[in-house]
């Protein structure tokens, strides 16, 4: 494969149906949906009341968050550091729409639109795009384990 994002992502998406299921019941689609749309509620909250803290919390503690620009955020204190970074640069507005979700053992990946207004070009700009991320249910409920983010939509 050409492009090394995909390949982690396959390469995560197979860890993540491998691993240990962690709840006895079966995860239906509709509970995914409703899981990924909250989260993604949260989601929009926590980033409209620039709460990099409780953004972080969204994640699983090994969580990981691939920017639209490539860089690669791993954990909770740095995806923390990287939300306030962006809270710093006047990033606000942020809206999810999730589009489509697929079960894998008891968890599994969504597919999902976004669109936030971001500095670019000196001021703030919306622009959107769309993202993928793998959801794990655990003891503390449903967290995003990874989320590549990409710009379709350039700043306007």
């Amino acid at each position: 494969m050409r492009n090394p994002y995909i390949r982690s992502l396959l390469f995560l998406l197979a860890g993540l149906v491998a691993a240990p299921v962690v709840a006895a019941a079966d995860v239906t689609e509709q509970e995914l949906m409703q899981a990924t749309t909250e989260l993604g509620r949260q989601y929009d909250a926590n980033y409209n009341d620039k709460n990099a803290a409780a953004m972080a919390a969204l994640y699983t503690a090994d969580g990981v968050f691939v920017t639209p620009s490539g860089a690669i955020v791993r954990g909770r204190e740095a995806l923390k550091a990287y939300y306030a970074s962006r809270f710093a640069a006047g990033a606000q507005g942020h809206a999810i729409k999730v589009l489509e979700v697929h079960v894998q053992g008891d968890g599994g990946y969504g597919l999902a639109h976004f669109s936030v207004k971001a500095s670019a070009n000196g001021g703030l700009h919306e622009v959107g795009g769309n993202l993928i991320a793998v959801y794990q249910r655990g003891p503390d409920g449903w967290r995003m384990r990874l989320v590549e983010a990409s710009i379709t939509e350039p700043a306007k």
